[in-house]
């Protein structure tokens, strides 16, 4: 049991059912956050150049936009 407090302590208090419920829930959540970087790429992705002009994106941009809509402000 010292092994796992060494290692992960955030867990070392929790049982083993709840640390999958943990991991499966934080993998929800990073499937979600990919799913919207996704849909936000694509959907820039499909409009024309004068689409983006009108909106003040440059094509080169749209993966920053993209990452930026789904996973936020990186810090």
């Amino acid at each position: 049991m010292s092994t796992i407090i060494k290692i992960a302590p955030h867990v070392a208090n929790f049982g083993f059912g709840q640390i999958i419920m943990d991991t499966i829930a934080d993998l929800r959540a990073a499937r979600a956050k990919r799913a919207a970087y996704d849909a936000t790429l694509r959907a820039l992705s499909e409009m024309t150049d004068k689409d983006l002009a009108d909106i003040g994106v440059s094509r080169l941009s749209i993966r920053d936009i993209a990452l930026k809509a789904a996973y936020g402000e990186r810090k």
